[in-house]
């Protein structure tokens, strides 16, 4: 878990911060220190994490007041969504709990929670199984979730590419020139984040939580040494696609393509996922893990550690392929529920995609791998999300 002595050096401090702001911020707003709990044990618990639920049940204060029963049944409706099919979160679940007095900064707030319950729930899941212990148990929260929120099928609108995309929030974005001191503190602690981008600007709801994030998202990505890059990055684009998620697949599709020199493997796996490695040892084999892992809960097994273990992953590459993988949990949820990936328009529409930079130069710094980075939405207009 974010305890754990293998992982890079700030994450388990960042992931430990970032529980406490979502779960337990010193100024809550509209959603209540109770409802930000429930919500956690019950994402906790359908990803097959009764450790994890405890552990989030046990940070609720003693008498704390009940959300009422309305939000109390939008805000479960809202886990179970964001949860289990992220893909399928549309902006009904958003109008549903500002229906219920939610606003702006709360909705972010819940759907940070979620999104980083996948994470720190798959990082349990993913270094129990590199221990030998099973990926999740079997927990059924009762009432169970409706059967259509399970592993739905892919929108027939989600069209997978390595074309540029664009973001729009489904909910008003933080103003770039009314910035209060405390979101640009988080702007400028962090080479990685631009007021340009819309995205940023929805996440700059709750600047805490985002502050938290972004370390744990560079440590995870772009940390020197351990897993390759290029595999980090193949990585995120499967789980991006298992998850539906368009925007991060295109973003790390070009980024996995750029680093391993090789787009027509990127487009392959766009289209086909894991089978599009099934000659490469390695690569199949980080793909059964990292689609297995996605699942919810996750269904990882001694046969796909073993199989890594077989391609030659160190226990570093390992431990890194599991925090890549929990993260995408994290970064694909926030952009599914809180916006909408939309074509860039471009004067010159015969252009396919963005070339794929060929150069040797390396790659490790922090500031050049962001401006590729599903956590920046560079050259968009901050008023409108457009390109």
């Amino acid at each position: 878990m974010s305890d754990d002595t293998r992982q890079r050096a700030g994450v388990g401090e960042h992931t430990a911060a970032a529980r406490r702001v979502l779960l337990t911020p010193a100024a809550p707003g509209s959603l209540a220190p109770v409802a930000r709990i429930s919500a956690a044990v019950r994402a906790a618990e359908l990803t097959g994490q009764p450790a994890l639920a405890d552990r989030y049940r046990a940070m609720a204060s003693h008498g704390a007041a009940d959300a009422g029963p309305s939000l109390t049944a939008a805000v479960r409706d809202f886990t179970d969504r964001v949860t289990l099919a992220p893909g399928a979160a549309g902006p009904d679940l958003l109008r549903a709990l500002t229906a219920r007095g939610l606003d702006g900064p709360a909705v972010v707030a819940l759907a940070q929670i979620c999104a980083f319950v996948a994470y720190e729930a798959r990082v349990a899941s993913g270094l129990a199984l590199l221990s030998g212990e099973p990926a999740a148990e079997t927990v059924e929260p009762s009432p169970a979730p409706a059967p259509s929120l399970v592993e739905p099928p892919l929108s027939a609108e989600a069209r997978f590419t390595l074309d540029e995309l664009s973001w729009r929030p489904r909910i008003p974005a933080v103003d770039a020139d009314a910035l209060t001191a405390g979101q640009q503190a988080v702007i400028d602690a962090h080479a990685t984040l631009s007021v340009t981008s819309p995205y940023y600007r929805t996440l700059l709801h709750d600047p805490a939580a985002l502050d938290h994030r972004t370390h744990v998202y560079n440590a995870v990505m772009y940390g020197r040494g351990g897993l390759p890059r290029a595999e980090r990055e193949l990585a995120t684009l499967l789980v991006s696609r298992a998850n539906g998620c368009v925007y991060c697949a295109s973003v790390h599709g070009r980024k996995y393509a750029q680093l391993s020199r090789d787009e027509a493997a990127a487009l392959r796996v766009l289209s086909e996922g894991g089978e599009a490695l099934a000659d490469d040892a390695r690569g199949r084999a980080i793909a059964r893990f990292a689609e297995a892992q996605t699942r919810t809960p996750p269904r990882g097994g001694a046969a796909e550690v073993a199989a890594l273990r077989a391609a030659g992953l160190t226990e570093a590459e390992l431990t890194d392929l599991v925090y890549a993988v929990a993260l995408f949990g994290w970064a694909n949820r926030l952009m599914l529920v809180l916006g909408d990936a939309q074509p860039v328009r471009r004067p010159d529409a015969a252009v396919p995609h963005d070339p794929i930079p060929r150069d040797d130069t390396p790659r490790n710094d922090a500031r050049d791998d962001a401006r590729e980075s599903c956590s920046r939405t560079s050259g968009q207009n901050p008023r409108t999300g457009d390109a």
